[in-house]
């Protein structure tokens, strides 16, 4: 499965055309670069897209957090939104909470920067982690060490939780991710489009719909 990590209308429009974007990711941060309000960007979201979106809780405190993750749930009133809760203590607590009240409410734990927050998120209910891979590597931390430990936890203890990594910055980051064992990850659009159009693929298949014109040229000079 592949992600969309925007709130952009415009990419999630083009990149629901190519078809194999399971839904999109978002956060506060993401949300203030569209300059509208949450529920406002997050309907629009909803309407031009088919899968699921993910939607970022706020607040300081467990309660907080819970009281939020209501309030999302009941503004949008749609299976298809998922939550985001930061894996520190206070959204681990929440997230406990949140699965007691409704366990069908998928739940991305996120901010993640350890394998010790994989484990708690995991066992808090959480269905997917979100560690940050770039942040990361920019903090020296071994991103991909991250990732294995994780996957290594989780299929040995058979917990059902996926990681879906976050944060990237080039396509060679999120190949070594999955390579390390990542369940999905979660994309900006410019590397999704980066994934596919390599300038030597590009090159190949401008040559081959030019000898496919000169050919056809040919044909029709025969005729």
């Amino acid at each position: 499965m592949l992600y969309l990590d925007t709130a952009n209308l415009d990419q999630i429009k083009r990149a629901e055309e190519i078809g194999i974007i399971q839904g999109v990711t978002t956060n506060p941060t993401i949300l203030l670069k569209e300059s509208q309000q949450r529920e406002e960007i997050i309907k629009a979201i909803l309407a031009v897209t088919n899968g699921t979106v993910f939607v970022q809780t706020v607040g300081t405190t467990d309660k907080d957090i819970l009281s939020d993750a209501r309030h999302i749930l009941a503004a949008f009133q749609d299976e298809r939104i998922a939550l985001k809760i930061p894996a520190h203590l206070e959204g681990i607590k929440a997230m406990k909470r949140m699965k007691s009240e409704q366990s069908d409410v998928a739940i991305l734990a996120t901010a993640i920067y350890s394998t010790e927050q994989n484990v708690l998120a995991a066992i808090a209910g959480a269905d997917y982690v979100a560690p940050y891979i770039n942040r990361m590597q920019n903090n020296r931390i071994d991103a991909y060490e991250v990732i294995a430990e994780t996957r290594k936890i989780y299929d040995e203890q058979q917990l059902a939780t996926k990681i879906l990594a976050a944060s990237f910055k080039n396509t060679g980051q999120i190949i070594q991710t999955l390579c390390a064992g990542a369940h999905t990850v979660t994309i900006p659009y410019d590397l999704l489009t980066s994934m596919a159009n390599k300038e030597l693929a590009l090159g190949a298949i401008q040559q081959f719909n030019k000898d496919a014109a000169t050919l056809t040229s040919k044909g029709d000079q025969n005729e």
